[in-house]
């Protein structure tokens, strides 16, 4: 007798309507892109070679990003609902890292424990922690002694593995509540035996604890919503760091979870690679912590983007031609995300190099930069608000400035991890903080406020120089005054402390 499953989508709800309206925006987009690039490249508006090429980069890096969001809005694929079966066993695993709160245990293990589907639930314990000793015994988990255990997370995971026989084992973060429904939503899909993992949205209950927790969250909602639906669509599904279900043959297949700074891509992509396919069920079934302060969130950044950049120039050459059709162009896409920073770099410094010297990369009116651009300006909006419809859940709906502003924000944290990746400078595999730190971290900021400094001065400079008249002084007039604009939101959250005591005192 199957067990029941929750209520949700039974089919792929994306009509055909609905596809060819997306085909018809990204074709519009597409058309705009190459509307601008043509008028872009005309030689007349060349000046500086040396200046030229790092600027076309960075102008037309928003479009690369916006190119690859349409490519996976047209392989939108929501997988068919399938009941769990019986008889499959499961083991759930959590980690304990040293220094994680206790009183996070507290909610968690008892929605694990809770979870309907016949499991058995497993405390990774590597924190040295005696009171979750206690939590585990109260809440009947079984804990696993990992103290001396090595490779952080995954190190954990692959000395379970040792330990435990459950075909199948559901991964997920300390910080998540799970949904007693979790496993009903996604066993159905182990039927298929060459499903090596599904993975489930990972969503978040303290988005609203300050800006940094909602422009971090907002960073998220379209790569769970759209981005993920869209990969799955072309077979290449990742695993996420919280919240995956693996089939247990499929980890030992590759010698167990990878151990890395990125550890969930390098597991998807020997997975990928060893021929095992994924699935992606977008659905909310657990809530977990987004970080809270910019302190954690820049850590979190590093650690990520140094772990892309280092997957990029070593592991994804050697690998890329074991795996399937559109997975080799998913993984390399993924993979140059985070050359963002680079780009915003390069836009952030130009300006007040050409008003500081005098000296421009383009010569070209401003009337013609905007009239080119605001075709694919207005599509990318229309596409971004009418794609929103497949968002999880209706409160991700908006314009998610937050997160933009965030993103715009981490180009030094970008920057950093791209050195460090290309010197093998190495970085420490930490559990993103749980606690929200507390604290001004102006350090953090120094780069933001010299980029406000310096661009405030090129301003000054520009509207007194011989040059003032000239369109191209306008329009780095209008760049500068706009990077000052854009680095104002993250020295605020570096600061938010000194407002918060401020708010107290009144």
């Amino acid at each position: 007798m199957h067990r029941k499953s929750p209520p949700g989508r039974s089919r792929d709800c994306i009509s055909i309507t609905e596809r060819v309206i997306t085909w018809l925006l990204v074709f519009v987009g597409s058309e705009a892109i190459l509307y601008f690039a043509i008028w872009w490249f005309d030689p007349e508006h060349h000046v500086r070679l040396v200046f030229f090429v790092p600027l076309s980069f960075a102008t037309f890096w928003l479009m690369y990003e916006s190119s690859i969001y349409w490519f996976y809005l047209l392989g939108l694929k929501i997988p068919e609902r399938r009941p769990p079966g019986n008889g499959i066993t499961v083991d759930v695993f959590t980690t304990a890292a040293p220094g994680e709160p206790a009183e996070m245990f507290e909610k968690a293990l008892p929605a694990l424990v809770a979870i309907t589907y016949p499991h058995k639930t497993y405390l990774l314990d590597g924190s040295g922690n005696p009171q979750l000793k206690t939590l585990a015994e109260r809440f009947a988990v079984e804990r696993i002694d990992c103290t001396d255990v090595g490779g952080a997370k995954a190190g954990k995971i692959n000395y379970a593995l040792k330990q435990t026989s459950g075909e199948i084992i559901l991964v997920i973060d300390p910080d998540h509540i799970a949904e007693p429904h979790f496993l009903d939503t996604v066993l159905g899909h182990f039927e298929d035996r060459q499903v090596g993992f599904v993975q489930v949205v990972q969503a978040y209950y303290n988005q609203s604890a300050s800006f940094v927790a909602r422009a971090a969250a907002e960073q998220t909602y379209g790569f769970y919503g759209q981005i993920l639906m869209g990969m799955n669509g072309y077979g290449s599904p990742l695993v996420i760091g919280a919240n995956c279900t693996f089939r247990r043959k499929a980890l030992e297949s590759i010698g167990g979870h990878a151990v890395h700074l990125v550890e969930d891509f390098v597991t998807s992509l020997r997975l990928h690679a060893e021929g095992w396919n994924s699935v992606y069920v977008p659905e909310i079934v657990a809530r977990g912590l987004v970080p809270e302060d910019i302190n954690s969130y820049f850590n979190q950044q590093l650690k990520w983007a140094t772990g892309m950049f280092q997957v990029l120039f070593t592991m994804l050459p050697k690998i890329v031609v074991s795996l399937k059709g559109w997975q080799k162009l998913c993984y390399l896409m993924s993979s140059t995300y985070y050359f963002v920073g680079l780009a915003i770099s390069v836009n952030l410094v130009l300006p007040v190099v050409f008003l500081f010297f005098g000296i421009w990369a383009v010569e070209m009116p401003i009337r013609g930069y905007m009239i080119h651009l605001i075709p694919f300006a207005a599509t990318f909006l229309i596409i971004h608000r009418y794609s929103q419809k497949w968002m999880r859940d209706r409160s991700e709906r908006g314009w998610q400035w937050r997160g933009l502003l965030l993103k715009l924000g981490s180009w030094p944290i970008y920057l950093l991890s791209l050195l460090f990746a290309m010197l093998g400078i190495k970085v420490s595999y930490l559990p993103t903080s749980k606690k929200r730190q507390r604290g001004i971290f102006p350090l953090l900021v120094l780069p933001h406020i010299l980029i406000v400094v310096l661009s405030v001065a090129s301003i000054a400079w520009g509207l007194h120089s011989p040059l003032r008249d000239f369109d191209g002084t306008k329009l780095m007039i209008f760049f500068a005054a706009l990077n000052s604009l854009l680095m104002l939101p993250t020295i605020a959250a570096a600061f938010s402390a000194l407002f918060q005591r401020g708010q107290r005192s009144q």
